[in-house]
């Protein structure tokens, strides 16, 4: 069984505060043209999307300079919905050993629900602490993935856990659809991105893939 984990792209979509919202405009009609295409604008963090390393750090790599393998792997999902405001790194270690057989961690905050409103721009929820976001780089993890909009707090002007974890060389995903696959232990995930020259980020269509014993259980 494959899942999406995609938010749809749509002029109506909310931006970011001070990003340009996506526009998405005909520019050939079948009664026109006899075919139709469509001038697609928006940034290369709208939607559901990845941050490169080059995202935040000067030397960092951009995405079309990462093997195609980053972008896939075995995943977990956590409910950290009622974790607190922070994450620490003992609440992750007491996960049984599950990060350090994963390539992916991805974070259910429960903000999905808050999607294109305001309010999904507004802090509050649950974030990584440095402490966690070191554990997470030593469990030798492709990336990690969230359901908000970014690994740190909106108000931080540093964004330390971005630092942290794309110096590394992991790839971060947000914006992500989580709650039906949320608790998943062991699934496929794979996120791939547009690729373009220079890419410090990009849409890209996420899935997971649920094994048959997934798929028997839901």
């Amino acid at each position: 069984m494959i899942i999406d984990l995609t938010h749809t792209v749509t002029p109506e979509l909310a931006a970011y505060p001070g990003d340009q919202a996506p526009s998405l405009v005909p520019s050939a009609t079948l009664a026109k043209n006899g075919f139709r295409t469509t001038l697609l604008t928006l940034t290369s963090h709208t939607g559901t999307h990845i941050d490169a390393p080059s995202h935040i750090l000067r030397e960092g790599s951009d995405l079309d300079d990462l093997p195609i393998s980053q972008f896939s792997g075995r995943a977990a999902a956590l409910d950290v919905s009622q974790a607190g405001p922070v994450i620490t790194a003992d609440y992750l270690r007491e996960q049984n050993g599950l990060i350090r057989t994963a390539d992916f961690v991805l974070f259910y905050t429960g903000w999905e629900k808050k999607w294109n409103t305001p309010a999904f721009f507004e802090d509050g929820f649950p974030v990584l602490d440095e402490g966690a976001a070191c554990y997470l780089v030593s469990c030798g993890l492709k990336g990690v993935g969230t359901d908000s909009f970014s690994v740190d707090s909106l108000a931080s002007e540093d964004m330390p856990i971005h630092h942290i974890l794309l110096r590394d060389g992991m790839v971060i995903v947000e914006c992500l659809r989580l709650k039906n696959i949320v608790g998943r232990k062991d699934f496929h995930f794979t996120a791939l991105p547009l690729k373009y020259k220079n890419a410090d980020g990009a849409p890209v269509r996420a899935i997971a893939e649920l094994g048959e014993l997934a798929e028997k259980e839901m």
